[in-house]
């Protein structure tokens, strides 16, 4: 087990090598990397206070240029709770690392350490302050695992040397608490050694992932990490592939939600590669092109370019996994023929078909459109559509008109 420090974690990119070595090493199964929850809560903690710091700039910046801008509202920038943040953040740090729980004996003793000032706690300001008691269960939550797992190796990873040592000796009492087990747990003073010891260096080039990302199971494993990935962010921009006078031409769009059901790896960008547990697993940049259709323009697609860092290997079980990646980003015209086919979501054209139908079914529909026309007379193309949409869901709605029905709450 290797058991991350705060100060570890903190010091950690997440987009950086270290961290997609961490995760092979998860993958593989080679050692289990965990963070004591306090340390965990600690980032977490850091990230919210200080997106409360930049958001209350933001704020007064923003007051600033009402004052400046009296003829134009200038909108606040929306506060996320607190804990919306802390979340974030736990979530982005589960991909390096689980969480181990420190029982309710060591968080006592972390106290009563602080209270007496047993090492690793300590005073600061000039001896006026007390502090330690979060270092203290941190470094009773490794002891703790290590005592309740005798066949385990664990190594600690923290670069808090000057409460902690440097992993050649330990300040008392923290000798006696891994007594009997020096020969099975031990203190790194960063990741560099831990690294080392499971994950050697390879030299790597796109050809040896260019295949090995242009399989059916990667553009599926791809759509379902970008179902995923568009939760965090209000609004994916992309661009509608229209065609006029016979030529396709390129339309800025924007959604507050995307399903894409087609994907085509169009580069890889970069790529490092590492081995662990003996297999060689590799680090790339990889940039995607997504498409789905949409049922108000049965003719037209919306494209996305999407650039996601992945981990992948040619011969472990799990052959990728999406670590991480950019906001969706329109298209550029070059990309225009590369862009793959797509198909209606199946349960979205259901419900639609199921809409549309009743809706062409109603007397008062043909008026409707009419009217829109009025109000708006550039509504042909979006009658044509609804139209046709309405005509060749005829089969479904046979299929939907068959379907069981549930009845209204007090027909029973």
């Amino acid at each position: 087990m290797i058991i991350l420090d705060a100060n570890i974690l903190k010091s950690t990119s997440l987009r950086g090598p270290a961290a997609d070595v961490l995760r092979a090493i998860r993958a593989v199964g080679v050692e289990r990397v965990a963070a004591p929850w306090i340390a965990l809560e600690e980032i977490a903690a850091q990230q919210a206070l200080a997106y409360r710091k930049k958001h209350d700039a933001a704020m007064a910046a923003v007051d600033e240029l009402r004052k400046a801008t009296p003829w134009e509202h200038v909108a606040h920038p929306k506060r996320w709770p607190a804990e919306h943040v802390r979340g974030h953040w736990r979530e982005r740090y589960s991909s390096i690392t689980e969480v181990i729980e420190t029982s309710p004996e060591a968080y006592q003793q972390a106290m009563f350490r602080e209270t007496n000032l047993i090492a690793p706690c300590k005073t600061v300001n000039s001896g006026k302050n007390k502090t330690g008691a979060r270092d203290a269960a941190i470094w009773l939550t490794a002891v703790e695992y290590a005592r309740a797992h005798p066949d385990e190796v664990v190594y600690f990873v923290s670069d808090n040397t000057s409460d902690f040592g440097d992993g050649t000796s330990f300040p008392e009492p923290m000798e006696k608490d891994i007594r009997g087990m020096e020969h099975r747990f031990f203190l790194f003073t960063s990741l560099d050694g831990v690294l080392t010891k499971f994950a050697t260096e390879l030299e790597a080039s796109v050809e040896d992932v260019q295949a090995l990302l242009d399989t059916e199971d990667v553009r599926t494993t791809v759509l379902q990490a970008a179902e995923t990935a568009v939760k965090r962010y209000r609004v994916v921009r992309g661009s509608r592939i229209t065609s006029e006078s016979g030529s396709p031409r390129l339309v800025p769009y924007g959604s507050s939600s995307w399903k894409p059901t087609a994907v085509a790896l169009d580069k890889v960008l970069k790529v490092s590669g590492r081995e662990v547990g003996g297999h060689h697993w590799f680090t790339a940049s990889v940039r995607w092109l997504l498409a789905e259709s949409h049922l108000a323009f049965p003719d037209e697609r919306a494209a996305y370019a999407w650039e996601t860092r992945v981990l992948l290997s040619p011969t472990a079980e799990k052959t990728l996994t999406v670590l991480d990646s950019k906001p969706p980003a329109p298209i550029a015209p070059e990309d225009i023929l590369k862009v793959p086919e797509a198909t209606l979501d199946p349960e979205a054209a259901a419900l639609a078909a199921q809409f549309f139908d009743r809706m062409a079914a109603s007397p008062h529909f043909e008026g409707f459109l009419k009217g829109l026309t009025q109000l708006v007379p550039d509504f042909t193309k979006m009658e044509a559509a609804l139209l046709e949409f309405a005509r060749r869901s005829q089969g479904l709605t046979e299929s939907l008109a068959e379907m069981p029905t549930e009845k209204p709450r007090g027909e029973e």
